[in-house]
C-alpha cells in the first residue's frame, strides 16, 4: 500500500493510505484538496483534478503556486488562508473555464501556525440550485464535517484484543453498539478510548454517518460555546458573516465523542445537560431550538464522581453521562497485548516508511517488563521511533536518543540519553528540559492541557518554555 506524498517527497503529517482516502474522497462529489503551508498537495478526490484537466497522479505531485504561475487557476484561496490563518472563501476559474465558490479552511497547530489548508469546492451552477433553507442547512453541515476532517479519525484502525480483559471489554462494546445509550469510557491517558469509540460507532446503526471527535480541553473557554452550538451570522465580533455550524450539529444522525469531557468548563457543561434532555441546541446569538439527533460518547482520564463532590463537575450532568461506563485497562494490566500490539504498530510502521525492520527476543522482552505509563500511545511512539532511526542515512548523532528499550533497564525513558551534549551545567540542562517536554508532548498527542498536568506546570508556564525553545533554536 503505496503511502501519498507532496511534492516535496515527505510525508504528510497524518496516517493515511490510499485505499481508505479513495473510499473517502471519491464519495464526496465536489473538488476536494488538502495542501501544506507551501502549497504542495498532499491529498485530493478525482474530481478536484479533472476540474483543471489533470490526473489525479499528476495534481498530488504538483505545487498551489506552480499551478497557478502556469494558469491552472486564476487565483489561490488555499495560499490566501496561509497567510491569513482564518477561512477564506470566493470565486475562481480553472483552465477548463469551470467557475466555482472555493472555501480554503486552515489547520492550526499548538503555536497557531498553519499546518495544512483544506480546500473545497462547489460549481458556481449549482450554488444557484440551492434554494430551501433545508438544503442550505444540510450543505452546510457537511462543509463543518470536512472542515473537522472527521473523515480522518475513521480510519479502519482494528482493536488489539489478545488479553481476556480487552476480549471481554470487546464483547462488552460490541453488545453496547447495538443500542443508542450514552458510553462513559474511563481509562489512563493512552489507553486507547478514541479507538474504542471509533470501534462502538462502526458498529451501530449510525456506522454510515458523521463521527465527530472532540477534544474538550483544546478549544480557548471563550471558543467552546461557539465551537460545539455553532452561532448565528453577526453573534460577535470577529465571527464569520455566513454564521457557522456546531460540532453537534455536524455529528446529527452520526456519534459525537466529546473526549476529556471533565476539562469541559461549568458553564457549557450546564448547556450541555441541556442538549441531553431536549435533543436540541440554540446556536450562539439566535433565539430559536434546531432538534438534533446523534448519540454520545464521552471519555474522561480522571474521577468524575469525585470532581462532582469537589464542586468541579455537575452532578447532574454525571448522572446523564454514566448510564453505561466503560473503563479500559492500562496497558500493564494486560501484558498479552503488547506484543501483539508492537507486532501491529511495527508492520504499520514498516508499510508507512518501506522498512523492514524487526524486533529481537530481548526487546519483546524488555518490553513485557515495562511499566508504560503512556500506554499503548506510549508503545506506538517508541514503535515509530524505532523504525524511524532505523531507516538509512538517518543522522548519526540522533541515533542516541532513539536507541532500541531493550539495550536499558526496564523502564528507563527511551529519550533520555546524554551522549553528545556538551556545554555549561545549565545549558545541558536546558536541552535536556526541552527533549523532555517535546517527549511528554509526544505521548500527550499534542495536548497541552494534558502535558502540563504530567510535568506538574502550568499552560502558561509551558507555553513560555516552548516559545524560548524556539527562540534559542533559531540563534
Amino acid at each position: 500500500m503505496k503511502q501519498l506524498t507532496g511534492i516535496s517527497g515527505k510525508k504528510p503529517p497524518f496516517p493515511m493510505n490510499k485505499e481508505a482516502l479513495s473510499q473517502i474522497f471519491d464519495k464526496f462529489p465536489d473538488p476536494i484538496f488538502v495542501t501544506d503551508r507551501q502549497g504542495n498537495v498532499l491529498l485530493s478526490n478525482s474530481t478536484a483534478a479533472m476540474t483543471i484537466g489533470m490526473s489525479l497522479d499528476q495534481f498530488l505531485k504538483s505545487n498551489i503556486n506552480d499551478m497557478i504561475q502556469k494558469s491552472y487557476y486564476n487565483k489561490s484561496y488555499a495560499m490566501e488562508a496561509v497567510e491569513k490563518k482564518c477561512v477564506v472563501s470566493g470565486l475562481l476559474t480553472t483552465k477548463l473555464n469551470f467557475t466555482m465558490m472555493s472555501v480554503s479552511t486552515p489547520v492550526l497547530d499548538e503555536n497557531g501556525d498553519v499546518s495544512l489548508v483544506l480546500t473545497t469546492g462547489r460549481p458556481k451552477d449549482l450554488l444557484k440550485t440551492c434554494s430551501s433553507q433545508e438544503e442550505k442547512e444540510i450543505i452546510n453541515r457537511r462543509k463543518r464535517e470536512i472542515d473537522y476532517l472527521r473523515n480522518y479519525v475513521l480510519e479502519s484502525t482494528t482493536v488489539v484484543a489478545e488479553s481476556p480483559a480487552m476480549r471481554q471489554l470487546l464483547l462488552l462494546a460490541h453488545r453496547v453498539a447495538q443500542a443508542d445509550s450514552t458510553v462513559l469510557l474511563y481509562g489512563e491517558s493512552g489507553v486507547g478510548k478514541e479507538v474504542l469509540a471509533k470501534y462502538i460507532h462502526r458498529h451501530s446503526k449510525r456506522a454510515q454517518d458523521a463521527f465527530i471527535a472532540v477534544n474538550c480541553a483544546s478549544f480557548p473557554e471563550s471558543l467552546v460555546e461557539s465551537e460545539l452550538f455553532g452561532y448565528e451570522k453577526g453573534a460577535f465580533t470577529g465571527a464569520d458573516i455566513n454564521g457557522k455550524v456546531g460540532l453537534f450539529e455536524a455529528a446529527h444522525q452520526g456519534t459525537l465523542f466529546l473526549d476529556e469531557i471533565a476539562e469541559l468548563p461549568l458553564a457549557p457543561q450546564s448547556k450541555l445537560l441541556r442538549v441531553l434532555e431536549t435533543n436540541g441546541i440554540r446556536r450562539v446569538g439566535s433565539n430559536a431550538d434546531r432538534k438534533i439527533d446523534f448519540r454520545l460518547i464521552a471519555a474522561t482520564n480522571r474521577d468524575l464522581l469525585q470532581m462532582t463532590e469537589q464542586g468541579l463537575f455537575r452532578k447532574d450532568l454525571y448522572y446523564r453521562l454514566h448510564v453505561i461506563p466503560i473503563r479500559i485497562p492500562p496497558l500493564k494490566e494486560r501484558p498479552e497485548d503488547i506484543e501483539a500490539l508492537a507486532m501491529k504498530f511495527l508492520a504499520d510502521f514498516n508499510k508507512q516508511y518501506d522498512s523492514n525492520i524487526k524486533l529481537n527476543p530481548d526487546t519483546l522482552d524488555a518490553f513485557k517488563k515495562h511499566n508504560w505509563p503512556g500506554n499503548v500511545r506510549e508503545l506506538r511512539n517508541l514503535i515509530e521511533r524505532t523504525v524511524i532511526c532505523s531507516l538509512p542515512d538517518y543522522p548519526a548523532e540522533l541515533l542516541a536518543l532513539a536507541a532500541p528499550i531493550a539495550s536499558r533497564r526496564p523502564g528507563q525513558n527511551d529519550c533520555l540519553n546524554l551522549m553528545g551534549w556538551s556545554g555549561t551545567l545549565k545549558e545541558v540542562v536546558g536541552k535536556f528540559e526541552e527533549q523532555y517536554i517535546n517527549q511528554v508532548l509526544e505521548e500527550c498527542n499534542g495536548r497541552i492541557g494534558e502535558t502540563a498536568k504530567r510535568l506538574g506546570i502550568y499552560r502558561t508556564v509551558l507555553y513560555r518554555k516552548r516559545k524560548a525553545f524556539e527562540q534559542r533554536n533559531s540563534e
